[in-house]
């Protein structure tokens, strides 16, 4: 057998295998116990009935149905193949029949006990994508069910994500990381409007299509920032990824705003032009360490070919107290744009200005104060002061005389 023919027979018995679970003829352990390495449906079919997973008749009614089993799980909709696979489902390509286009199907099975809370998640997502109708962000379509099957279905791209390349060892040059920053930074600005906040801005949730248009994917752990429910429902749970978590996220704020996205897309601009996150250390306790008390690295003291003023917008984005951060994504887009066209960081120059000018009145504050012996009041001081302006007044006036 052929590779190309073994890899058709297995995708075959995974979609076959996909139904069968869906409609509660066999279990998800019965699917590995009796799974192959190739002899399509029939051979699959003949495993199971063997293992007293299925009886003949079922197995003769399901090879009778396997056109509709395998291409129609989802009403209104044909799988084509698997794309992806997660902790929290499967992913398909499929074709919308009623309009004739390619999409994609975030498919997951029923959980038993914990379905009810899962399912309510799973349908926000949807929901929460759909609010964020913008060309960088992949968008929602539809959601639903079908006998035991949840699915989302999804606009279908070709293309990678910013993951896939760096894996491959891809450093992105200047200009590639900030006209894809800038895409998904247009798509926060886009969600802070709409009062949605991401939370898992990551290389593996940007989507890069053959055209080179970013798309901003999984909004699984989104919220709206007016969800306070929600906020304290979650309350002591660091979400994110630790490589790019936000601090204000590792310490479980209910208070979580676009800030915290901003950070994360930093940290993910940091990765793509220095091929390195940028606190890479063993252990997860020692990243969110990290993320909370160690200095950055400049990311143009990393790879010299980056500009300083990129360096300082990054800096920006990721400093540890989020007062200090861009306030919102518009504050991050200026920065963007005036980089792209050649220009210094506006926003990220005039923080430097006003921190150093903060630290030059501190030292001249600190130096008056050395001017004064230790535990002499400072009205004895003004009033000596006064006391010697008079003297060369009256002094001036004699002479003057």
């Amino acid at each position: 057998m052929t590779e190309s023919v073994k890899t058709e027979s297995t995708g075959e018995e995974e979609r076959l295998a996909h139904a069968l679970i869906s409609r509660g003829l066999i279990t998800r352990d019965e699917y590995k116990q009796c799974r192959g390495d190739g002899g399509g449906s029939q051979a699959f079919l003949s495993r199971l009935v063997k293992a007293g997973c299925l009886t003949v008749r079922q197995a003769q009614r399901a090879l009778q149905d396997l056109q509709v089993l395998v291409e129609q799980q989802i009403p209104g909709y044909q799988l084509l193949q698997k794309v992806g696979q997660g902790s929290c489902g499967t992913v398909y390509k499929a074709k919308q029949l009623s309009m004739d286009r390619l999409v994609a199907i975030k498919v997951v099975v029923g959980k038993s006990k914990a379905e009810p809370a899962f399912l309510e998640r799973f349908i926000r997502e949807a929901q929460l994508a759909a609010k964020l109708s913008h060309n960088n962000v992949v968008q929602a379509i539809d959601v639903g069910t079908a006998g035991r099957l949840h699915y989302f279905v999804m606009e279908y791209i070709e293309g990678t994500t910013i993951k896939d390349e760096l894996e491959k060892g891809k450093v992105y040059s200047e200009r590639e990381g900030l006209e894809i920053v800038l895409q998904i930074a247009q798509a926060l600005e886009q969600a802070h409007r709409r009062g949605l906040i991401h939370r898992d801005i990551k290389p593996a949730n940007i989507i890069l299509t053959r055209e080179g248009v970013a798309k901003l994917a999984d909004l699984g752990l989104a919220r709206e920032t007016s969800d306070r429910e929600l906020a304290r429902a979650e309350k002591g749970i660091a979400v994110g990824t630790p490589y790019y978590i936000s601090p204000e996220q590792i310490r479980a704020r209910e208070d979580i705003d676009s800030r915290a996205d901003i950070y994360s897309l930093g940290a993910t601009f940091y990765h793509m032009v220095t091929g390195n996150p940028p606190f890479p250390g063993p252990g997860i306790d020692n990243v969110l360490r990290a993320h909370l008390q160690q200095e950055l690295v400049p990311p143009d003291h990393v790879n010299t070919a980056l500009s300083s003023g990129l360096g300082e917008v990054v800096e920006f984005m990721m400093a540890k107290d989020r007062e200090q951060r861009y306030q919102t994504p518009g504050d991050l887009i200026v920065d963007l744009e005036c980089l792209l066209n050649g220009e210094a960081p506006r926003l990220a120059r005039q923080r430097m200005a006003e921190a150093l000018a903060k630290l030059e009145e501190g030292e001249e504050a600190e130096e008056e104060h050395r001017l004064v012996p230790e535990g002499v009041p400072w009205s004895w001081v003004i009033g000596l002061g006064v006391a010697l302006g008079i003297s060369l007044l009256l002094n001036l006036i004699q002479l003057l005389r």
